[in-house]
């Protein structure tokens, strides 16, 4: 047999009293682990032995409800592999009453700060109640604070920083996984039985890279409004924000409540009942040049039409799903797609005037393209970037995939291994999504049910859940707070899968059920703001329903 690994504790002792002689005299009366963690400075040294890891602190953390005492470990890792060495910083959060469970949370947009995370809220917020180990990573990068720009990308132009990159697109996710999992157990001296990752937005491509890169790591996946294929991505945001800049097709905010309001006219009832929800915007037929000229301008319909149809290539192949109707006041079209005054430049190479103004469509994709895709900080996407309207040239295409396609998240096939392991994901998306159109996350699961030969044997192991009128991540006018990680847990634990998820919105107390993908909540009777008054049908397939406004962009397509 091998020599049992040295905990944490005998490691201090040993280095304590190493050739003192007085370590053979002390043994017999090492104190024994704790159970529970009270006072973490020990952890200062739990980085020794642990390959290229270091501990920069470690603090007790007082309870601040809803936290529980806490130990705070700060620390960093050389990333190895795949590409020259990476340095990636981490936090790892260790609660006094552990529940023998690890939780790892995503981190948004191009990360770069340990004080970034993207997860489903909720669950953030419960945590470390909960008893979970959890950690947080800043991808392998840190962002400079005098620029929007990503800069760490790039070491000069035409240079890109590929070391920085891999840990961006995989490499820093998986190596922090498998340092921090030593870390917790020599912490604990005991064993984490249940392992889980939590991600939204890049978090969620994060989740989705895990379980397709690294079966092993995770137990269990939540992945929400992934942003699972990087290099298709870029040319949405372009189109979406470009949809507008032309000075006639720009939408004053104030007009955006009619819009909202006409799609609400065509759309509501579609479920059968009026509440102020629509449950599948891809049924809904709302054409904008209905509302020519009494609201909008043709121009304006325009704009609004090419928003919402899916991008194609020269040859009219489909590159990205466009975007859902309605909800626009309070799901994050404003901000997203426009912002409150029209570009003051529209043919410029930064039309809003100047690097990090504009709409954060514009912003998301001009950076995104500039420096990973063309590697030049100084390219012009605006007048350069061979994208007009919903129409990409097939050679950009090809450039965005060679550029940035090893950090997409979304082949079914790759994922087909830890799913037959019998590992367990929970995929959301919210419905009004402004950012990442949600038909994407539909195109995804309906390619990996046909992989899966069909939905109820996909459901034994991955299950989605749309969210109706929430935006990215949060949001919204819907029932946008729901507890994934518990049903999660259960899932993995006991074999419980969530047949839906209960959600709240905080601010109007609407309650209602998440149904599982391909079934939409249904009206049974009572106060429509309800959970109670809504059910799930197990037949029903109403999500796999399409009208003209989800053809228009692409929902269909798998």
């Amino acid at each position: 047999m091998g020599r049992r690994r040295r905990t944490v504790w005998e490691r201090i002792l040993l280095l304590a009293f190493a050739g003192t002689g007085g370590l053979a005299a002390l043994h017999c009366a090492w104190p024994a682990p704790p159970s529970t963690a009270s006072n973490c400075s020990v952890a200062l040294l739990s980085g020794f032995g642990v390959d290229a890891v270091s501990i920069a602190s470690a603090t007790d953390e007082a309870a601040l409800p809803p936290n529980p005492v806490f130990c705070r470990v700060q620390g960093s890792i050389v990333t190895r592999g795949g590409a020259g060495d990476g340095l990636a910083e981490f936090v790892l959060k260790l609660p006094a009453a552990w529940n023998h469970r690890y939780l790892f949370f995503g981190c948004g947009g191009n990360c770069g700060s340990v004080d970034s995370v993207s997860a489903n809220a909720a669950d953030v917020a419960a945590a470390l109640s909960l008893g979970y180990a959890t950690v947080n990573t800043d991808a392998g990068h840190e962002q400079d604070p005098s620029t929007p720009d990503p800069t760490w990308i790039l070491l000069a132009p035409g240079v890109p920083n590929e070391p920085a990159i891999a840990d961006f697109y995989y490499r820093a996710v998986h190596q922090v996984t498998v340092a921090t999992k030593t870390l917790a157990q020599d912490y604990y001296s005991g064993k984490i039985e249940y392992a889980y990752f939590d991600g939204c937005s890049t978090g969620g491509r994060q989740s989705l890279m895990e379980g397709e890169r690294y079966p092993e790591d995770y137990d269990g996946l939540i992945a929400g409004d992934p942003v699972m294929d990087l290099d298709t991505q870029r040319a949405a945001t372009i189109k979406q924000a470009k949809a507008f800049l032309p000075p006639a097709a720009y939408i004053p905010y104030p007009l955006i409540p009619a819009i909202d309001a006409a799609v609400d006219a065509n759309c509501d009832a579609l479920d059968g009942t009026v509440d102020g929800l629509i449950q599948n915007p891809a049924r809904c037929s709302f054409d904008p040049h209905s509302l020519v000229p009494a609201t909008l301008s043709q121009a304006q319909a325009d704009g609004l039409e090419r928003y919402l149809a899916e991008v194609v290539d020269s040859a009219g192949r489909p590159v990205a799903p466009g975007m859902i109707v309605g909800d626009y006041a309070t799901s994050g079209f404003e901000g997203q797609a426009e912002v409150a005054a029209p570009a003051a430049d529209p043919t410029g190479a930064q039309p809003w005037g100047g690097i990090g103004r504009g709409p954060s469509a514009w912003l998301i994709g001009d950076a995104g393209i500039r420096y990973y895709v063309e590697y030049d900080p100084a390219y012009d996407v605006n007048n350069d970037w061979p994208e007009d309207g919903n129409l990409i040239a097939t050679a950009a295409v090809r450039l965005l995939k060679r550029r940035q396609g090893a950090g997409d998240s979304d082949d079914p096939a790759k994922l087909q291994t830890y799913l037959q392991q019998g590992r367990k994901l929970i995929l959301y998306h919210g419905f009004s999504d402004a950012q990442v159109s949600p038909y994407r996350s539909l195109w995804f699961y309906r390619a990996l049910a046909q992989q899966e030969h069909g939905y109820a044997s996909l459901q034994d192991h991955a299950r989605l859940f749309m969210v109706p009128g929430m935006g990215h991540c949060q949001g919204g006018s819907g029932p946008n707070s729901f507890d994934t990680l518990t049903a999660l847990d259960q899932w993995v634990t006991d074999g419980v899968a969530p047949e839906a998820l209960r959600a709240v919105n905080a601010t109007t107390g609407r309650t209602m059920p998440l149904c599982k993908f391909p079934e939409e909540a249904k009206y049974v009777g009572g106060p429509v703001d309800a959970a109670g008054s809504w059910v799930c049908p197990a037949t029903d397939r109403r999500l796999l329903e399409t009208g003209p406004d989800g053809a228009l962009a692409g929902a269909a397509r798998e």
